[in-house]
């Protein structure tokens, strides 16, 4: 029987694709389950359509992480804390702290999305790198600075 899958099925195929499959497991698992649908003209078409749908939005939504990336690049985050003698900090900054920064100054961005690879723990200026989009990155300056 010929099924065009709605998700991903392991050692079948990936979503979209069309499959030949025993009329046993489409019957029983596919088709129940809602992981595939008929191969009929008009299936193939509306999933057709869809793919297209999901490649055009992709491509406005990288669009859209280039831009803020753009944006976020030129940006200088200034973030005050409480150090003690050899300029090192008592506590530390981490990505949840940035995070704050950044949604203060109106850029919404996931905290596993911004990239340290230790908290910061030193005065001074520091390079992050936050993820927008896979493969769209943009470096932030953290400058830390002493409390007073």
């Amino acid at each position: 029987m010929e099924l065009i899958l709605l998700q991903d099925v392991q050692s079948v195929g990936s979503k979209g694709d069309v499959v030949r499959v025993s009329e046993g497991f489409a019957r029983n698992f596919l088709l129940p389950r809602r992981f595939a649908i008929a191969s009929t003209r008009s299936n193939r078409q509306f999933v057709e359509e869809q793919r297209a749908r999901m490649v055009k939005k992709r491509a406005q939504q990288k669009t859209e992480a280039e831009n803020k990336a753009q944006q976020l690049q030129q940006m200088k985050l200034t973030m005050e804390a409480a150090a003690g003698e050899q300029d090192k900090l008592f506590g530390s900054i981490t990505a949840e702290d940035i995070r704050q920064a950044l949604a203060e100054r109106g850029y919404a961005v996931d905290r596993k999305r911004i990239h340290l690879q230790d908290p910061i723990r030193a005065l001074g200026s520091h390079v992050v790198s936050v993820e927008l989009y896979p493969q769209v990155k943009a470096s932030v300056t953290v400058e830390v600075i002493r409390k007073s």
